[in-house]
C-alpha cells in the first residue's frame, strides 16, 4: 500500500510541477531531508524543494541534466526522477503506448526510478475530449491509468456579455 502511496505522490508531482514550473515555494525543509539530499548529490546544482503530501521533492541539475529527487519527512531517500522524451523509451513501452492508445498525443514523459519497486514510466496522453495519466513498467505493462475529460471553455455569448454591464 504504501508503494502505491509513494507512486501516487510521484504523479502527483508531475502534474503540479508541470503547473507551477515558475513559482518558487518557500517550505522549511527538515534538517534530516537535507542531509540526505547533500549525501545522496553531492556534486549538483540545487534549485528548488516542493512538498507534495508527506514526501519532500528537490529539483536539481546533475550532469547537465535536471532531476526530481524525493525523501520521505524522516529523510529516507525514495528514488529519482526526470523528464524525458519518447526516443528514451524503452521500444516495449513505446509498442504499448502507440498500440493501447491510439488518436492519443504524448504531452509529458516521466521516468521514475523508486528503491522500492525499480523502474517506471508515467506518460501524459492527449487528445481532443481526454487526457490520461499511465504508468508503465519497462516492459511496456500498464500498472496505472487515470482518464480525465478535458474541459472546454466557455466561449463568451453576446447575452453572456450583456449580462455583465
Amino acid at each position: 500500500m504504501k508503494k502505491i502511496i509513494f507512486a501516487g505522490t510521484v504523479l502527483m508531482y508531475c502534474l503540479l510541477t508541470a503547473i507551477t514550473s515558475n513559482a518558487q515555494q518557500s517550505i522549511d525543509v527538515p534538517q534530516s531531508v537535507q542531509e540526505s539530499f547533500n549525501s545522496h548529490f553531492k556534486n549538483s546544482e540545487f534549485k528548488r524543494w516542493v512538498m507534495i503530501k508527506d514526501s519532500y521533492v528537490a529539483t536539481f541539475k546533475a550532469d547537465e541534466k535536471w532531476r526530481d529527487a524525493y525523501f520521505t519527512k524522516d529523510g529516507e531517500y525514495k528514488g529519482i526522477g526526470k523528464y524525458i522524451t519518447v526516443d528514451l523509451l524503452p521500444v516495449m513501452v513505446q509498442q504499448t503506448l502507440t498500440n493501447n492508445y491510439p488518436g492519443y498525443e504524448v504531452s509529458e514523459l516521466y521516468q521514475w526510478e523508486c528503491t522500492d519497486n525499480g523502474l517506471s514510466y508515467f506518460a501524459i496522453l492527449k487528445n481532443d475530449k481526454h487526457e490520461m495519466t499511465v504508468q508503465l513498467t519497462p516492459y511496456g505493462d500498464v500498472t496505472f491509468s487515470q482518464k480525465n475529460k478535458i474541459k472546454e471553455p466557455k466561449v463568451p455569448t453576446a447575452s453572456m456579455a450583456a449580462n455583465n454591464h
